[in-house]
């Protein structure tokens, strides 16, 4: 059984590789008002709080209990940007998002959409009755 569970906490763990891989591979030729940031950091981050288990993010909109909007600067430059800026995150066992990363987005706009997603609240994901620590990501559209 503890071998069983083993595997799957690798599967799962090449899986949020390969998914974070590919995300970061499909944005290799941002535009110039992107800023791509490395996923190494957060993968390592997730290895080391031993987060093996990813949601989608439909499923962690799902369990979205408190969400706070951006509040996007202002002044002549913000007519002129739009776009999504994607953040990654872990979800803890209590609901709180930990370890908010910017995987992409226009520069202008991805402070305030961090300074939103971390003060989310989320109903934890549960795995066989128990609340675990798990990974998503989340795009964020703005437009004008």
């Amino acid at each position: 059984m503890a071998s069983r569970l083993l595997d799957m906490k690798a599967l799962n763990a090449l899986l949020i590789a390969a998914f974070l891989i590919t995300t970061f591979q499909a944005q290799s030729q941002p535009a110039r008002d992107q800023e791509i940031f490395t996923s190494r950091e957060f993968l390592e981050q997730l290895l080391k709080d031993n987060v093996y288990n990813f949601v989608s993010a439909k499923i962690a909109e799902s369990l979205l209990l408190h969400r706070v909007e951006p509040i996007p600067p202002h002044g002549f430059m913000m007519a002129k940007v739009s776009g999504t800026v994607v953040v990654a995150f872990e979800i803890n066992k209590q609901g709180i998002v930990t370890h908010a990363t910017v995987v992409s987005g226009p520069k202008l706009l991805q402070a305030p959409v961090l300074a939103a997603v971390r003060q989310w609240r989320f109903k934890p994901y549960t795995l066989v009755d128990r609340p675990i620590t798990v990974a998503t990501s989340i795009p964020i559209s703005f437009s004008n």
